[in-house]
């Protein structure tokens, strides 16, 4: 993590699972961690929305880091299924935009 965060250009989110578990706790850690603007609706449209804008901290590129998932994934496994998804169709839309999104996930 130390190197990706040194690399210029880089903003890393930090999503702190020991404090997800469900898809509430999910979306304000998701919230805090990202910076999203006062406006956040607290769903998941709106965090598609705010995870493909990110206007507000520009960079070259981005680094979700998620640790704990497994505890969300066993609390609410629908729910932990649908940020997945909405996170891998975040990565897609920078892809095409010249801006890499990583993201991992870290169940320990």
């Amino acid at each position: 993590m130390e190197q990706i965060a040194a690399e210029p250009g880089t903003k890393v989110f930090h999503l702190n699972g020991k404090k997800i578990n469900n898809k509430q706790t999910f979306l304000k850690q998701a919230a805090e961690a990202m910076e999203f603007p006062a406006y956040f609706g607290y769903s998941w449209d709106a965090f598609d929305e705010c995870i493909t804008d990110l206007t507000w901290c520009p960079a070259q590129r981005y680094v979700i880091l998620y640790d704990h998932a497994d505890i969300f994934a066993q609390a609410e496994q629908t729910q932990y299924q649908i940020a997945l998804d909405i996170l891998n169709s975040a990565k897609e839309y920078w892809k095409a935009n010249n801006i890499p999104l990583k993201f991992l996930v870290i169940n320990k």
